[in-house]
């Protein structure tokens, strides 16, 4: 890959970036801009944080383009998937505590 190339995929990923997290900002800031409850507006932040670590990976980290195996590509994927999983269960057990209680 040649220099002005590299360049070229971090200033994408640069202006990715900011885009993703200026829109996650201003959904924070004033909900009300486009007309986001509560109930709408953590989801549609949370995908963008899902969109703003795509774009950190795939222009910053470049774990799309190794040269080696795929084996540390699988593990950080697997990484990721436990972290997950375990975030949005933690969330879903204490959503439904006052739901389990008689």
């Amino acid at each position: 890959m040649s220099m002005s190339q590299a360049l070229k995929l971090r200033i994408i990923g640069f202006a990715a970036s900011l885009i993703f997290t200026l829109a996650a900002y201003f959904i924070t800031v004033s909900p009300n801009l486009l007309n986001l409850d509560l109930k709408y507006s953590i989801p549609v932040i949370l995908t963008l944080a899902l969109f703003q670590a795509t774009a950190q990976f795939i222009f910053f980290l470049d774990v799309w383009r190794e040269k080696g195996t795929f084996w540390n590509l699988f593990i950080f994927i697997s990484t990721i998937l436990i972290i997950f999983i375990i975030v949005f269960f933690s969330i879903w057990i204490m959503d439904h505590l006052n739901t389990m209680i008689p």
